[in-house]
């Protein structure tokens, strides 16, 4: 898919996205602090801040839709690893606060209030939370996004986090009140680990790891017969913008002609069969035999 109309469909994503998890997070929040389940609060909070990442993505994906300029010639893909980055923030910056309040609670002899709404409240956003983390992950794989998949483990750390708040609200009626301070504290791990993950794949791709290996790409070019040998393969990029540069060596009594055509083929094997390869610069040598 090209560029432009991937952006679209990620920006499409984005918005149902958000418009769901604000919907979820004020009914979480309503019940949490009408009834004093901590646990349902930071559920309603971590909820809160998957619409404020949906919204450091919006952003990042309309700046990195931008197309390649004279400045930019590889184009701004790049930044929308930086709204990653950004929902990694975020995502430390609820789990430090989780983890404080559910500390505070430790010590205190406050029993939260159960509510028989709060079941219907769990239940209802618990569904809707499972299809929305779904309809995410196929689409960060359909579209290659990577701050699309970085929003869907969001949405699964939430899916996590709605279910432990749902498994506080029945130990508390069972009389185990300390329970929604032990799953708020899990909670606030989870989404730690969660932030953790994103925050190592984003530095990966800004520090250019290769998103291909060098075998997949050398298997490509030494397909035809022509090319002798394959050699300096590298990738970078990400998602549908991966940039691939290699050297091939082709006999020397070729033409300048027919190695030039021989190197577009290499070309566009590479393209057709790695789709997510958005441009490949081949360098020509005459092959020489080693002694």
């Amino acid at each position: 898919m090209p560029l432009a109309n991937n952006s679209r469909a990620v920006t499409k994503v984005l918005w149902v996205t958000l418009l769901a998890n604000l919907i979820i997070s004020f009914c979480k929040l309503a019940f949490g602090i009408m009834s004093g389940f901590i646990s349902v609060i930071a559920d309603g909070y971590h909820s809160l801040l998957d619409a404020s990442s949906n919204v450091v993505g919006l952003i990042g994906i309309k700046v990195s839709s931008a197309p390649p300029d004279e400045d930019h010639p590889y184009g701004h893909q790049k930044f929308e690893i930086f709204s990653a980055m950004g929902i990694a923030l975020l995502l430390f910056l609820a789990a430090f606060n989780i983890l404080g309040a559910a500390m505070e609670r430790w010590d205190s002899t406050e029993i939260p209030e159960s509510l028989p709404i709060g079941y219907l409240v769990l239940g209802v956003t618990l569904v809707v939370t499972f299809v929305l983390q779904r309809w995410q992950k196929l689409k960060a794989a359909e579209l290659s996004s990577v701050i699309l998949h970085a929003d869907s483990e969001h949405t699964r750390s939430d899916l996590l986090a709605t279910i432990g708040a749902l498994a506080a609200l029945v130990s508390v009626d069972l009389g185990f009140h300390e329970m929604d301070t032990v799953v708020a504290l899990l909670i606030g791990l989870a989404i730690a680990r969660a932030g953790i993950q994103i925050a190592l794949q984003s530095a990966g791709i800004l520090a250019d790891k290769a998103p291909l290996s060098a075998e997949e790409i050398s298997e490509r070019a030494l397909e035809f017969s022509e090319v002798k040998k394959v050699h300096d393969v590298r990738s970078r990029g990400f998602g549908s913008g991966i940039f691939v540069d290699l050297s091939i060596q082709l006999d020397p009594d070729l033409s300048l002609d027919a190695a030039h055509e021989i190197a577009h083929k290499v070309e566009d094997r590479i393209r057709e069969e790695i789709p997510e390869v958005h441009d490949v610069v081949i360098h020509v040598e005459p092959f020489v035999i080693e002694s």
